[in-house]
């Protein structure tokens, strides 16, 4: 296998799941029919810039250097969509969402932060904000996303 195809699956294993130590890696690998010794993970975790954090769970775990926490992101969206989101409607690619006074910005800082791939853009008012998609199925489907976040 190829070093940039090792890395890819690297990359695909320490975002998928927990680990927290090269031997924990390894045997992940082994598992995807990837062989490769401890001194080569070694060098694979540091040129790929992996790093070990602590998630939300409060486990150590690697991660990518530049890669934010998703999951606790989308912890603190789905907390702010509940605590903020009044009502949420389609409008064509569009999705408008009626916040709390002082709300929009809030919830559209952590919806930049997560980065989803459907979301073109995000414009935030005083108690409105618009989320911009790439089709009408995409708003229709990330407004349904917002719904069950507000559950």
């Amino acid at each position: 296998m190829k070093k940039s195809q090792r890395q890819a699956l690297i990359r695909q294993i320490i975002t998928e799941y927990p680990i927290s130590t090269q031997e924990e890696l390894l045997a992940r690998l082994e598992e995807s029919g990837v062989s490769a010794t401890q001194a080569t993970i070694s060098r694979d975790i540091r040129e790929m810039k992996v790093i070990k954090v602590q998630d939300e769970e409060q486990r150590v775990r690697y991660s990518l250097f530049s890669q934010p926490s998703v999951s606790l992101n989308e912890q603190r969206l789905r907390s702010a969509v509940k605590r903020e989101v009044l009502r949420i409607e389609t409008v064509q690619f569009m999705v408008v969402v009626l916040t709390e006074k002082n709300g929009a910005d809030v919830v559209t800082n952590w919806l930049d932060e997560v980065a989803y791939p459907e979301v073109a853009a995000t414009i935030a008012g005083f108690d409105t904000f618009i989320v911009v998609c790439r089709s009408e199925s995409e708003a229709q489907a990330f407004a349904e996303k917002l719904e069950s976040m507000r559950e």
